[in-house]
């Protein structure tokens, strides 16, 4: 599996893993996600703009300062699901509340009132905010907007 290490200010680059020399030496906010063909640095247009690939299945991020962090399998399925549309928004405003449509569609379907570490709601109707580790990726992917 190829990956790529997205930062502020740089094209993506290709990596082999967390332990890559590139990636060690990126001291954040950083990224890793899945390299796909749509993602690929030899698609990329070269640019080194806030916008990052919306395809790819998000692995790691690095917020300035810490420590890598995996993310979870139901973090990245969420993410994966979500339209372009509303990843932008929720990088735009972590805080960015959700209607039960763009729920479902983020969660395959899941119930209203499923219960995660990702997703936090209140009032009726219900509306819903990304929590934990789902949360702690949009919000460092949020950092490249205003780097």
């Amino acid at each position: 599996m190829s990956f790529l290490l997205l930062s502020p200010g740089q094209a993506p680059q290709p990596i082999a893993s967390v332990d890559d020399d590139l990636a060690r030496t990126q001291h954040g906010p950083a990224v890793i996600i899945t390299a796909t063909e749509s993602a690929s640095p030899a698609s990329a247009d070269g640019s080194t703009t806030a916008d990052f690939p919306s395809q790819g299945r998000p692995f790691a991020f690095r917020e300035t300062g810490g420590d890598w962090t995996e993310i979870g399998f139901e973090a990245a399925d969420h993410w994966v699901q979500m339209g372009p549309d509303l990843r932008s928004r929720l990088v735009e405003d972590h805080l960015a509340t959700l209607d039960v449509a763009e729920f479902k569609q983020a969660t395959n379907g899941g119930s209203a009132s499923i219960i995660t570490n990702n997703w936090v709601y209140s009032g009726q109707p219900r509306v819903y905010r990304v929590a934990g580790e789902l949360r702690d990726f949009v919000t460092v992917l949020g950092e490249f907007s205003r780097a």
